[in-house]
């Protein structure tokens, strides 16, 4: 004999489950109700089931907008086309059955990103396609009335007038997979942006960071010797001066050293993790006007003399046109101070004696070029040049590619600063680039004169 225990009277969930059943059973019979009120076809009704079961067996977008616009076309003989709203609260068509689809804002201009209702223009019907308001604070962007989409369906005489509430109810159909879908995609590029953001202040971050230990290992021996002093010179004399004069210049420096690593730090520390980046699922450029050599790349370099000086690298004078106004450019500071850490240091770890035999050196250098960036666009060209085997033309192309690496992988790295790069650099609507030089490798960072509308703006 099967046995129940029974719940206590206090057991709440057991009522909840009821009660909850109840609400279910009471919907299923609704829904009964409703379809045999809507009267649908055997057509209409395979129709649903058709569309229901292909977009659980198709995963691409592609294949999911097709799916939209073909069960209309070979089940009925309709052509369909797809619109989505974008971010921008524009119409943007994703997919047609047929080249006589005619956008709804060219055959009936609108303030209005699409139809609020049901509405037949030309031959043409355009049916809103409406988001789960339910859940509707999960998408990436606010539209009016919950409309994520239009539905168009033509032309209209091989409709008759009890077919619109079937095709109403299709176009729910197509809202409430097309919400899932933009949710579960805005929450994989969230989790990707989370993934890279955690590589990105393991990079650009914790390593920076931990030389703190060295400079402060450092302070601590200056003030050990000054500690010394007293009980070295029992009175004051010409050499202890000079001592103190020389351990006072010391450890100004040294000061000086870690103001400018705690500055550059924080930098490095505040711009990844703002709020506006975890809201938004990807980098938000906080630009402001900048005097980019003087504030961003000098300040780099800076960080990395003393670790070029004691692998021999000899750095050049550089070549950054200091007085020229147009090298003031809009930036996100914090951002491109990290591209350029990320060169210097990626330079601290490749650079080699140059093929033909001399020192193994580093330069940097900038200078307007018009063009650049398309026609009318001109782009000032910053290079960070480094001596040593130069790379193949062919693995150019892939430098860029997140967890790539050149050679063995026996230096320190995990393949993602110069992901990192690319990545902000078109941000900017610029172009990061490697070139092949004869004694070594250059890496250009192309920033536009102008605002330009980059990736992720």
């Amino acid at each position: 004999m099967l046995s129940v225990t029974r719940r206590a009277n206090n057991d709440c969930p057991s009522r909840t489950t009821a009660s909850r059943t109840e609400a279910v059973s009471l919907r299923i019979r609704d829904k009964i109700d409703d379809y045999a009120s809507y009267e649908f076809t055997e057509p209409q009704s395979e129709a649903l089931n058709i569309f229901f079961d292909l977009v659980q067996e198709f995963e691409s977008e592609e294949d999911f907008y097709s799916i939209c616009v073909m069960v209309p076309k070979v089940l009925f003989g309709l052509d369909c086309a797809l619109y989505l709203v974008t971010g921008t609260l524009s119409l943007q068509c994703a997919w047609s059955s047929d080249k006589g689809a005619v956008h709804p804002h060219r055959n009936m201009p609108r303030k209005r990103p699409s139809p609020l209702h049901i509405e037949e223009c030309q031959g043409h019907y355009y049916i809103p396609i409406r988001a789960n308001a339910a859940h509707i604070e999960e998408l990436p962007f606010t539209s009016p009335e919950n409309i994520i989409g239009c539905l168009e369906l033509f032309p209209t005489d091989k409709l008759a007038p009890g077919d619109i509430l079937f095709w109403e109810k299709y176009a729910n159909r197509i809202g409430f997979q097309m919400h899932n879908r933009i949710v579960q995609s805005a929450g994989k590029r969230h989790l990707r942006f989370i993934r890279n953001l955690a590589k990105d202040i393991g990079h650009n971050v914790i390593v920076p960071n931990m030389y703190f230990k060295l400079f402060f290992n450092r302070l601590k021996r200056s003030i050990d010797q000054l500690g010394q002093l007293p009980k070295r010179h029992a009175e004051p004399s010409a050499q202890s001066r000079l001592e103190l004069q020389d351990l006072h210049h010391t450890l100004h420096n040294q000061f000086d050293e870690i103001a400018r690593h705690y500055e550059q730090t924080s930098l490095y520390l505040e711009t990844p993790l703002r709020q506006s980046h975890f809201e938004k699922g990807h980098y938000v450029l906080e630009k402001k006007h900048c005097h980019v050599p003087t504030h961003i790349i000098e300040p780099q370099l800076h960080q990395f003399l003393s670790r070029f000086e004691e692998r021999c690298i000899v750095v050049a004078p550089c070549q950054l046109s200091g007085d020229d106004p147009v090298m003031t450019l809009n930036v996100d500071v914090g951002l491109i101070a990290q591209v350029f850490s990320n060169l210097f240091s990626n330079a601290l770890k490749y650079t080699a004696v140059p093929p033909g035999g001399g020192a193994m050196s580093v330069s940097c250098s900038a200078h307007l070029d018009k063009d650049r960036l398309g026609r009318g666009c001109d782009g000032v060209v910053f290079t960070v040049f480094s001596t040593g085997k130069p790379i193949a033309v062919k693995t150019s192309a892939k430098l860029f590619r997140a967890g790539f690496r050149v050679g063995d992988g026996s230096s320190a790295g995990t393949g993602h600063g110069l992901f990192f790069v690319k990545q902000i650099v078109e941000m900017h609507g610029g172009k990061a680039v490697h070139e092949v030089r004869d004694n070594g490798n250059a890496f250009l960072v192309i920033l536009p004169t102008e605002p330009r509308q980059g990736i992720g703006e």
